[in-house]
């Protein structure tokens, strides 16, 4: 099975299997709703990426645990957080701190400050008025933070316009027409180790050329800003397979940047910070069918899950592959797949082809859900969030275990404390009903 599949998904007389288990079994064993993951393919995409680029730092928001951390790290990937929370995990995962890079377009002073106390190695700078506090810290601390400055290349792509990023509008990064002032700010300012610049064009990118147009961007400011960066960044964003689409080719991207590099005479290392091009594909979730019905000319099939285990098809109209696990040969028919949330737009394959005759307890399988579905995960409807399963070689890793009722009422200051439900604290620290 090709793309969107993960690259050990074959169809058996078990139906479909993935890192050689059945994922009838890994259902029967884990429950549903189940992300999986074929640890092995997220690897080889890994290593795919080290091959192409000097620098690669693994964009954590793509799918945050332990596990893919973990993994990054051991196939020589950095890591690219845009909180201070992603830097706590991975901290914990057990991140060297030298190898972890904070960005984001709002960081808080408490952010800042322990990225500093941490030793990151680098803070993607987004603005004139960050770097000041930035610098400031890090005077406070006695040391100099290594820091790229964010740049917006105006590079306009063709994606959904909640994940451009590079367009003059951008709310990321400094505008192009100021930022060889800033960067020439930056490199005179105390506190600060000014050692990159940094751009992004936008996320689920399949043009090579706007990558191009990115490095351009960035030469520019550094030569108007008179300085020569050792690491031109230009993010991530490559371009995935989620129905038919041709996904990025990596060492075409690779190519093509560092000609523009060489033409310009820059000796930068080049570097990129992959999520969804890493974790995408190799990643499946299965859900069991619960009801079907007709509704206003549909075929309904509503499954276990829906819009808390997987968003991306109500927040950006995206589409996935489906299959029936069972792989039947016999007759086909148009369904919409729904999910079981109280909201019309909970929706997770409208208009797709499955076998006739589907009934409660059928097990379907949608592809490319390893990037930004348990990361936008939620609660809604107190469903809790799905466990998620690593499989290699015919053995399944519990990576992520389930979200039950306890995790989901462990903030609820009433259900959470030894007064009970349905006691209300007093001022003196006693209860009342």
């Amino acid at each position: 099975m090709p793309d969107p599949w993960p690259r050990s998904a074959r169809w058996t007389s078990a139906g479909l299997t993935v890192g050689g288990r059945a994922a009838a079994d890994l259902a029967d064993r884990f429950g549903t709703p189940l992300l999986v993951i074929d640890e092995a393919d997220m690897r080889q995409r890994m290593r795919a990426m080290t091959s192409a680029f000097p620098r690669v730092a693994y964009a954590v928001k793509a799918m945050t645990c332990a596990a893919v951390i973990r993994a990054a790290l051991e196939e020589r990937l950095d890591l690219l957080c845009a909180s201070g929370g992603e830097v706590a995990t991975c901290l914990r995962a057990g991140a060297p701190a030298s190898r972890v890079l904070l960005h984001g377009n709002a960081k808080t002073d408490d952010e800042l400050t322990a990225a500093v106390e941490a030793s990151l190695g680098a803070v993607i700078v987004d603005d004139a008025q960050e770097l000041d506090r930035l610098g400031a810290i890090a005077r406070g601390a006695g040391v100099a933070q290594a820091v790229l400055l964010r740049v917006t290349p105006d590079v306009a792509v063709e994606t959904h316009e909640a994940i451009a990023t590079g367009h003059a509008a951008s709310k990321f990064g400094v505008p192009l027409a100021v930022a060889a002032d800033v960067a020439r700010r930056a490199s005179a300012t105390a506190g600060i180790r000014l050692i990159g610049l940094h751009a992004h064009a936008g996320s689920q990118v399949l043009d090579v050329d706007a990558h191009v147009r990115v490095v351009r961007a960035l030469l520019g400011v550094a030569a108007d800003a008179g300085i020569r960066p050792a690491i031109i960044d230009v993010g991530g964003g490559f371009g995935v397979t989620y129905t038919d689409e041709t996904p990025s080719d990596v060492v075409a991207v690779a190519a093509a940047l560092r000609d523009e590099l060489d033409a310009n005479g820059s000796d930068a290392a080049l570097q990129i910070e992959p999520g969804r091009a890493i974790i995408a594909n190799p990643g499946l979730t299965l859900y069991r069918v619960l009801a079907r019905k007709q509704a206003g000319g549909r075929n309904l099939v509503a499954i276990d899950g829906g819009m808390s285990d997987n968003l991306r098809p109500a927040l950006y109209d995206a589409r996935h592959d489906v299959v029936a696990v069972s792989n039947g040969n016999g007759p086909t028919e148009q369904v919409t797949v729904v999910g079981r949330h109280c909201e019309s737009g909970d929706v997770v394959a409208d208009d797709v082809s499955l076998p006739a005759g589907l009934a409660r307890g059928d097990l379907l399988a949608v592809a490319a859900t390893g990037a930004y579905t348990y990361p936008l995960a939620s609660a809604y409807n107190r469903f809790g969030r799905p466990a998620v399963v690593g499989v290699r070689d015919g053995e399944a890793t519990l990576w992520v275990r389930r979200e039950d009722v306890d995790d989901m009422d462990r903030l609820d200051v009433i259900l959470g404390t030894p007064w009970g439900a349905g006691a209300l604290p007093t001022a003196e620290g006693g209860a009342r009903t």
